[in-house]
Formats: C-alpha cells, sequence, structure tokens
C-alpha cells in the first residue's frame, strides 16, 4: 500500500514538474522568438527539455555522483526563471492598465541580467564563507569561558570539497576556538565523491584543543559507515551520545530521526549526564526547540535549514521552523541554528551566505 502511494504521489509530483517546464518553454519560446529561426528555437526547446530532466534520468539509471549532482543545478535556474517568469507576468498585467507594452526583448534582457546577478550571488555566497562571532553567558559556573567553533550541512561532495575544508581548516586556525562542532550532514548523501578526492587528508587537519566533535544529519545516510570513516580523521561522532569537554561543560549529541528510528528521546538522553555542567545539545533539525526549551539544556547547536538555501525558500524555513536560522534566548537556554557552511543541491546559496559560528560561553 505504501509503495502505491509512493509510486502515484512520484507520478503527481512529475506531471506538475513537466507542466512547470512546459509554462518555462512557452515563456522562453515567446521571448527569443523575434531573434531566433524556428530550428534553433527548436533545438533550444528539446535542450531544455533535457537539462530540466537530466538528473531525474541519471538517478533512475543509478548513475549517482558525479552526474546526478551535475543535473541538480539546473534546479538553481528552475526557481529563478520561475521567479522572474512571475515579476514579469505580473509587470506586463499591470502595465497594460497604462497602456504600454513589456516587449519582447526587454523581457529576455531583464531575464538574462537577473539570472546572471543571482548566479553570481549565489556562487559568491555558497564559497565565501563568514565567520559570525556569538558570546553568550549560562547561569552555572565555568571556570574559564569556552569557544566553540560551530559548522553545519558540509555535504562533501562533487561541488564542496578539498578547496572548502581547507578554507574552514584556516578559519578555525585563525579563530582558534577550544572545540570544533559538526552539527550534521557532514557527507552529501553519500562518500563516493568523498573518497575519490580523498577528502579524509584535509578533514584530518581540522583540529582544536578539545576535541572536534559530529553528529549525524538527514543526509548521512550510511549512518554507521559514516561513523566508521569520521572515526579514521580523529573527529569524534556523538551518535545518541555525551562526551565531557572540560570540568564545566558536557557536550550531547543526538541521532538524526530520518537516519535512526532508534534514537532516544532528548529527556531519556540527557538522564546520563550531569545537569550540574553546562549542557551544549547537538541535534541537527531544530524541529524540537519547542519541546528542548523546556529541558535542562542550555545550548543547542542545529543546522539542516539552510535558511531555505535559495530565495525565497526561506520564508517556508521562517514559517516552518521555531528558529530556521541565527539565535535566539528561548526559556533561558540558548538555541543556534546555522544556515550551514555548505549547500544541499544546486552550488548556490541566494537566501544565506556560507558561516562559521564562533560561540563563547561564559559562566555567572
Amino acid at each position: 500500500m505504501n509503495n502505491w502511494k509512493f509510486i502515484v504521489g512520484f507520478i503527481g509530483v512529475f506531471a506538475v514538474y513537466e507542466i512547470l517546464v512546459f509554462l518555462m518553454w512557452l515563456g522562453l519560446k515567446w521571448m527569443i522568438s523575434p531573434f531566433v529561426p524556428p530550428k534553433v528555437k527548436l533545438a533550444i526547446g528539446i535542450a531544455l527539455f533535457i537539462v530540466a530532466n537530466f538528473s531525474i534520468i541519471a538517478y533512475m539509471l543509478r548513475l549517482g555522483a558525479p552526474w546526478v549532482n551535475y543535473g541538480n543545478v539546473w534546479y538553481f535556474y528552475f526557481l529563478n526563471s520561475a521567479v522572474i517568469g512571475v515579476i514579469l507576468l505580473v509587470a506586463k498585467l499591470l502595465l497594460k492598465i497604462f497602456k504600454l507594452n513589456l516587449s519582447q526583448g526587454i523581457s529576455l534582457s531583464i531575464t538574462a541580467l537577473y539570472l546572471l546577478g543571482m548566479t553570481a550571488l549565489g556562487l559568491f555566497w555558497a564559497y565565501s564563507p563568514t565567520v559570525i562571532n556569538k558570546t553568550i553567558k549560562v547561569d552555572k559556573h565555568l571556570d574559564t569561558p569556552v569557544k566553540i567553533a560551530m559548522v553545519s550541512d558540509l555535504h562533501l561532495g562533487t561541488f564542496f570539497s578539498n578547496p572548502q575544508l581547507e578554507k574552514l581548516n584556516k578559519i578555525v586556525d585563525e579563530e582558534k576556538p577550544d572545540a570544533v562542532v559538526i552539527a550534521g550532514d557532514l557527507m552529501d548523501d553519500d562518500m563516493v565523491m568523498y573518497k575519490k578526492r580523498n577528502m579524509k587528508e584535509n578533514l584530518s587537519k581540522l583540529k582544536a584543543p578539545l576535541g572536534v566533535y559530529t553528529t549525524m544529519g538527514n543526509h548521512d545516510r550510511d549512518a554507521l559507515e559514516i561513523v566508521n570513516e569520521v572515526k579514521k580523521t580523529g573527529i569524534i561522532p556523538l551518535f545518541d551520545e555525551s562526551i565531557t569537554l572540560n570540568n564545566d561543560i558536557t557536550l550531547v549529541g543526538r541521532k538524526d530521526k530520518s537516519v535512526s528510528r532508534d534514537r532516544l528521546d532528548t529527556a531519556d538522553l540527557l538522564k546520563s549526564v550531569d545537569l550540574n555542567k553546562t549542557i551544549v545539545l547537538v541535534d541537527h533539525q531544530p524541529d524540537a526547540i519547542d519541546y528542548h526549551a523546556t529541558l535542562p539544556i542550555d545550548v543547542q547547536l542545529s543546522g539542516h535549514t539552510h535558511r531555505g538555501q535559495l530565495w525565497p525558500l526561506n520564508f517556508i524555513t521562517d514559517v516552518v521552523y521555531t528558529l530556521d536560522h541565527g539565535y535566539a534566548k528561548i526559556n533561558g537556554k540558548h538555541f543556534f541554528t546555522s544556515a550551514g557552511y555548505g549547500f544541499w543541491g544546486p552550488p548556490f546559496k541566494t537566501s544565506a551566505r556560507s558561516e562559521v559560528w564562533m560561540i563563547t560561553i561564559e559562566g555567572k
């Protein structure tokens, strides 16, 4: 029964997607008609439908990385073409009120400039990380302040690999945090490109005095295999486990709900830790913030949302999550949600820049 539901759902989504691609083609066809001969127009139409379905075909043929990832680039342009298409349609209707016309040439120029601008912004924000510093105070004793570097959603794979790990290592070396925490989605679904490009060498260089830790995210599909691979780099995976950073702070890492159905409830996970210490909970998906605000934790570190990654999808994540990005103090507890150091799917970020959080925890 569940298989049938999946098949029917997939066919429905696929049909809607193809209709949208066709409508996009009609808009493009209208814009290029005065400038392109019919045969060239036909070739462009065929090319558009091949590109639009490339990742789907690659996935169905089980080609895997990097071919599926190459096809995913299209979805950035699909989304942004839809956005500019709606804007132009509304503009055209409004101009009609004043008996003005939006010509094909002007529409094509606006579309090209918009897509070029979003491409430039998307690439810059995806590959030029910013460092965000935040100091918080907890209502517990700390001998000395502790600085934690927090990143999430590296999605190590086809488009995000050794150069970005080198940048991260440089940031950590310059900022000198006491510990580094990776809040899930270290890998981009599998480890094919991770192994092919020998990313282990650069990941192994990520060091901090109190250690480097990671939890698993929903894209760390083969979680146990990834845990074993990560251990080889010196990074400590926390898989429904806790570890004491120093005399004053305990780090608690949750399994991700989408890849580990047997994970403990957070309240049960906290039963094994000393609640007199400052408790830093690492939970990849920030979907239980309201619940966690009632538990005896002090800090929560999360990722997952990417803040939508591509504008205007951030408006959706803002509605879905209590905290889809940034920092909030709720019921005396400190919550952080990162928009991610990396990205998922197309190699662009237009709703939030690649980021590394430097969180300094001070005691009373």
